[in-house]
């Protein structure tokens, strides 16, 4: 067989051409690769003895020929005296998103690999294609038995056209987002799908795809447990956000996409129990999400509890030994870093985007517009409701008291009425919390729920048209009152 090989990615290519060395008749390879194979013993040959020259402008062009092209889309052995190709091996510069500026993007944009991985999917009943050294283990197998099925090829190609789509997708990401200038298509490319157990609900059918293999709960690695469902990876990635709100330990639990209760202590494991405790009814078959490594301690704290799903940056191996005793538990370690790409939400017959929420603001972004103000401890709760009640569905309203939430009211049709659930959970410990709204307050009628369930200061974006009478309620009851001047709706 006939190899063409041109990888800017070299893992395993050599190990696995040792392999299937017997099935080789000649490799020909571009110069780099050339370079790294030809200590292998192959009848291995530059692709320049095809083409008749070694690259073009500094190497931009190297395998742009009609010759070797002709070798790629042939439709018969017999067609033509060109050599023709049976198996060709193709990876990508590695083009990033996150690259700093447009040149390094322009000079990572893949051309000629691009067009030999398409000419090869495309003759997938000729030539069998490989994208990724991943897919190297199976195709060596496959080639050693002596027959290349063509479904494989076919499966191979479809890899490929998968693979050169989600490039040209991060392409048009990566250029709008450094230019500023928007696109008016999206490309949206997820891969390795799975297929779950099943959706929101048992009658309908449930899978996860991963758009970028680095980050995110969609590509965390599961270190324990049971098969996670549609609705625990929903849970876990509201989690996940919550605790990137927070730059000093925390812990967030999780309930039906709302935090049910979250803590902040310089002691993780006094967190936890703080968190917990903030409603142990709700925290009831929970996830919950950690922003600090999981120690022996705090794994023995979360012991006598159910818990359905725990992510974290890392965990300690004695911390793991504890919670693999729970094999129904999903232990999940993430990597700890925000995602900036567009959030997409599916509606009927298309799809919403739009660029992440980030809630995070210091004391010096508030604005005290009643004539009274908090003592400095007094803020720094407001800011730690602040980061809660963003990760509340709206309408949300959030208590909260020595850095623990102590009542949530969230996903009402009312802003009132969330006021008035968050205090009923609250009970007693509402009485020197402070509150937190996710959008201005219509009305001065929230002011007075806070007033009754004891609320010593109040945080909100502020911009009703009914401001003026909000604040002259709170200076009447000597409530200080803050405005960030951004809302933070969470559907």
């Amino acid at each position: 067989m006939n190899f063409l090989i041109s990888v800017y990615d070299k893992t395993g290519l050599a190990e696995f051409l040792k392999k299937v060395r017997g099935h080789i008749d000649v490799v020909y390879a571009t110069s780099g690769t050339y370079r790294s194979l030809k200590d292998l013993g192959l009848n291995l040959h530059e692709t320049s003895e095809i083409t008749g020259f070694d690259d073009l402008l500094g190497g931009r062009v190297k395998t742009l020929h009609p010759v070797l092209y002709a070798g790629l889309l042939y439709r018969d052995r017999n067609e033509g005296n060109q050599v023709k190709f049976d198996v060709v091996i193709s990876n990508l510069y590695p083009f990033s998103v996150d690259m700093k500026t447009e040149d390094e993007m322009i000079e990572n944009i893949d051309i000629g690999g691009v067009s030999l991985t398409r000419a090869a999917a495309k003759n997938y009943r000729n030539i069998l294609v490989l994208t990724s050294p991943e897919d190297y283990a199976t195709a060596a197998d496959v080639i050693n038995s002596g027959n290349i099925p063509e479904d494989y090829r076919k499966r191979m190609a479809m890899k490929a056209f998968i693979r050169m789509a989600e490039y040209d997708a991060r392409i048009n990401e990566g250029l709008s987002r450094i230019s500023g200038l928007a696109s008016d298509s999206y490309v949206a490319i997820g891969y390795n799908g799975e297929k779950l157990r099943y959706g929101e609900n048992p009658d309908q059918a449930g899978y996860l795809f991963t758009s970028d293999p680095s980050v995110g709960v969609a590509a965390s690695e599961k270190l324990n447990g049971k098969e996670l469902s549609y609705n625990n990876i929903l849970d876990a990635d509201s989690a996940f956000e919550t605790a990137l709100e927070f730059d000093d330990p925390a812990v967030i639990v999780m309930k039906h996409n709302t935090p049910s209760g979250v803590a902040q202590d310089n002691d993780i494991v006094a967190a936890f129990r703080k968190a917990w405790d903030a409603d142990p009814e709700s925290a009831y078959g929970s996830v919950i999400a950690v922003n600090r490594k999981v120690t022996e301690d705090l794994a023995a704290a979360m012991k006598p509890y159910f818990i359905e799903v725990l992510l974290a940056p890392d965990y300690d191996e004695k911390a793991l030994d504890l919670l693999r005793k729970k094999k129904n538990l999903r232990v999940l370690k993430v990597r700890w870093q925000r995602d900036d790409r567009l959030r997409i939400r599916s509606v009927s017959g298309g799809f919403l985007a739009q660029t992440p929420m980030r809630a995070s603001i210091d004391a010096s972004s508030l604005r005290l517009v009643t004539e009274k103000g908090a003592d400095e401890k007094t803020v720094q709760d407001l800011l730690f409701a602040w980061k809660v009640v963003a990760r509340s569905r709206s309408n949300s309203i959030v208590f909260a008291k020595d850095l623990v939430t102590t009542g949530i009211g969230a996903g009402q049709t009312s802003r009132v009425e969330a006021a008035r659930i968050a205090a009923q959970r609250a009970g007693d410990r509402s009485r020197g919390s402070v509150m937190a709204s996710d959008a201005f307050f219509p009305f001065p009628d929230s002011i007075d729920v806070a007033a009754s369930a004891g609320i010593k200061a109040i945080i909100q974006p502020g911009g009703s048209i009914r401001d003026d009478e909000v604040i002259k309620r709170c200076n009447e009851l000597g409530i200080p009152m803050y405005f960030t001047g951004k809302r933070v709706f969470l559907h």
